[in-house]
């Protein structure tokens, strides 16, 4: 199923001029509404199923990895573990 999908973000971003900064912008704009996210108390961020250090953690990858299917995609310890060896 993976790859399916990876051969089909491929074949979309073949479509456009500038597929790598449109996939960039992209993920741009999601660290953006993840920063928005920052302003919503910790209780509230919770019942979204995420913290505050996932956020910070999502927004410090780089700009051509989505941020938003790192967080779905990724187990919590593995997430946490990685934020705090920073």
């Amino acid at each position: 199923m993976r790859d399916y999908i990876l051969s089909q973000a491929e074949f979309r971003d073949s479509t456009y001029a500038f597929p790598v900064l449109r996939r960039i912008v992209a993920n741009w704009r999601k660290r953006r509404q993840l920063k928005a996210l920052e302003q919503l108390e910790d209780h509230m961020l919770m019942d979204i199923g995420l913290t505050r250090a996932d956020l910070i953690y999502a927004q410090r990858l780089p700009l051509d990895v989505d941020p938003v299917s790192q967080l779905m995609g990724w187990p919590r310890p593995a997430r946490s573990k990685g934020l705090r060896h920073k």
